[in-house]
């Protein structure tokens, strides 16, 4: 028995089994439960603010004086580790119109969680009203089309506007409201393209917070072959019958489109329509159609035909005395002296329709001689004239010349005639004024007549008469 008692194995196996029993008898005993131990933990949260109640159709929030809050919360590990969605704030808004006001947070928690702070727990807000106003929409191109293609203008399709809406306070800046197309490389016009709009203040910086209803509109682009713009020229040829006079060509359109290459496009500043005056037989007013044909080197003309208007008068008479004679090219060494006419003024009887005669003038006439060439002495000199559109001279043949005597600077000038042995000529002829030896001119930009030059040896030059 001692040896047992002695052995190392049995005293461990006793020893056990005393402490069990002491267990057993102090707690079953006792009858008092033993309660369990809770942790708590805590947790800081970054949250956004929400915002509700707030009327964005009439309203802008101008200014929050921040938009996330941050949270320190309590609760069980559990409980702490759900889905940070659940932790909430929010500003309520409800009722709240323009101005700056201060006002509290609201929080909503995860169940089993509790707010230990919340940082900040109130916030300013800046509210502001709205406005919207009509802007119309510009659309602008970057790029450029093919070789031997033009642009044409983009055409926004429908109204062409948009409403902008703007806090009050910017809407003084906005701009415009500017869309752009690509048109780098494109063979061929673009059709209802979508492009986005963009608002611009006067500074021309986006204005991001701008709202735009409709934000995109449909564009056409032309792309189209070289063309050119030219006006019509009107030409006349024939004469109108006895005793009327033209007051007035149109045509339903100011110019035409002509297309083709860039070379041949450089060479054309005008495409000639030509009007026969002889086919009028009296009436006042004639209309006819011309079809336009492409000139040569050229692909196609737009419009391909055009209606011209010829509108004539019986021809009134008119005396406009003191129109004055204005002298060109007079070399620097010599002075010049009016012989005959002495007031360096001359009449003229001009032919045109009532209505243009009663608003014509002296001023409207343009009269010069050309002194070119010329040395010291008297020279007989034609005058050129220059007439308003659809006014003529009465007598075709009129000859219209002045007598100028040419001294040399520092020479007085003398009051005898110097007979002109080479003989100056005088003659009629449209737009142009006459040298001396060539014939003067008589221009309205219809009407051209050449007449004898007479010298004042006799001498008379080459005759030639044409009316158009």
């Amino acid at each position: 028995m001692d040896k047992w008692i002695n052995h190392n194995n049995i005293a461990k196996v006793i020893a056990l089994v005393v402490s069990v029993m002491l267990w057993m008898m102090v707690h079953l005993d006792s009858g008092t439960p033993v309660a369990p131990t809770t942790v708590v933990n805590t947790k800081t949260i970054d949250t956004k603010i929400q915002i509700t109640g707030f009327d964005s159709d009439k309203y802008v929030l101008y200014d929050l004086e921040r938009d996330t809050v941050r949270l320190e919360v309590k609760g069980k590990r559990t409980d702490l580790t759900t889905n940070f969605s659940d932790y909430k704030v929010k500003l309520d808004l409800k009722g709240i119109g323009p101005g700056t006001i201060t006002l509290p947070l609201e929080y909503e928690l995860p169940p089993g969680v509790q707010l230990v702070s919340m940082e900040p727990s109130i916030i300013k807000v800046t509210i502001e009203a709205k406005e919207t106003v009509d802007m119309p929409v510009t659309i602008v191109t970057t790029g450029s089309p093919a070789d031997e293609m033009q642009l044409g203008s983009p055409i926004v399709n429908g109204a062409g506007t948009v409403k902008v809406t703007l806090p009050q306070s910017e809407i003084g800046e906005l701009q415009k409201v500017q869309g752009t197309v690509d048109v780098t490389g494109l063979t061929e016009s673009v059709k209802g393209k979508s492009v986005k709009l963009t608002a611009y203040d006067k500074q021309g910086q986006e204005m991001s917070n701008a709202e735009i209803s409709p934000d995109t509109v449909d564009v056409d682009v032309p792309i189209n072959k070289l063309y050119k713009t030219v006006p019509i020229e009107v030409r006349k040829t024939g004469q109108l019958p006895d005793g009327y006079v033209l007051s007035g060509i149109t045509t339903n359109v100011e110019g035409v489109a002509v297309y083709g290459s860039k070379d041949v496009l450089e060479g054309i500043s005008s495409y000639p329509v030509t009007v026969d005056l002889g086919q009028f037989q009296g009436t006042d007013e004639t209309r006819y159609t011309v079809d336009l044909t492409p000139p040569e080197g050229f692909e196609k003309i737009e419009p391909s035909s055009v209606q011209i208007t010829v509108t004539i008068e019986p021809a009134g008479q008119k005396l406009i005395d003191h129109i004055p004679v204005t002298l060109i090219n007079l070399e620097d060494s010599l002075t010049e002296k009016f012989i005959d006419p002495a007031d360096s003024e001359i009449s003229l009887t001009v032919r045109g329709a009532k209505d243009v005669l009663d608003k014509l003038k002296a001023e409207d006439i343009t009269a010069t001689a050309d002194l070119a060439g010329l040395g010291p002495g008297t020279h007989t000199i034609p005058v050129s004239v220059v007439l308003p559109e659809y006014i003529v001279l009465n007598d075709p043949n009129q000859r219209i010349e002045v007598q100028i005597e040419l001294t040399a600077s520092d020479k007085p000038a003398s009051s005898v005639p110097e007979e002109n042995n080479g003989g100056d000529a005088g003659a009629q002829n449209n737009g142009n004024g006459g040298n001396g030896g060539n014939g003067g001119n008589v221009g309205n930009g219809s009407n051209a007549v050449e007449e004898p030059a007479q010298t004042e040896d006799g001498g008379k030059g080459e005759t030639s008469n044409a009316e158009g």
